[in-house]
């Protein structure tokens, strides 16, 4: 449950992008996954993106929560084309959703030729939040 004050987050939006596109850029073998392992804590997290060719595991050794903080029913991740997304172990992710049905279908857009892969470690849990505006 997210009680009142854990609105009060940091958001790690911009860093962990940045960090996603350059472990897309070092890693050439198509093979390979980059893993990019998030420090224990509580986060917002808005739109992030798997760049095209990317191969990028999210994963944490300790509980590590995400919270969506984008509109309601949009996407979290956006896959490009021949991407990978791997999200693994302690990782738990609250997505803006009052449709628990479809969160993994809205949480991720992606292209045919593009995989998210999401393991049973991994909490996916729905809030229902308005935004402002």
């Amino acid at each position: 449950m997210i009680e009142k004050e854990d609105l009060l987050l940091e958001d790690i939006t911009s860093s962990l992008q940045g960090t996603i596109s350059e472990a897309s850029a070092k890693n050439k073998d198509p093979s390979h996954l980059a893993s990019i392992q998030i420090p224990k804590g509580d986060y917002f997290v808005q739109l992030l993106t798997i760049p095209k060719n990317g191969r990028i595991l999210l994963f944490s050794t300790d509980r590590v929560r995400l919270l969506y903080a984008g509109k309601r029913n949009r996407p979290m991740f956006i896959l490009e084309e021949d991407s990978i997304l791997v999200l693994r172990e302690k990782l738990e992710i609250y997505y803006n959703t009052n449709n628990i049905q479809e969160v993994a279908k809205l949480m991720a857009r992606s292209t045919k030729s593009s995989r998210l892969e999401i393991s049973k470690e991994v909490k996916v849990s729905f809030f229902s939040m308005k935004q402002p505006g």
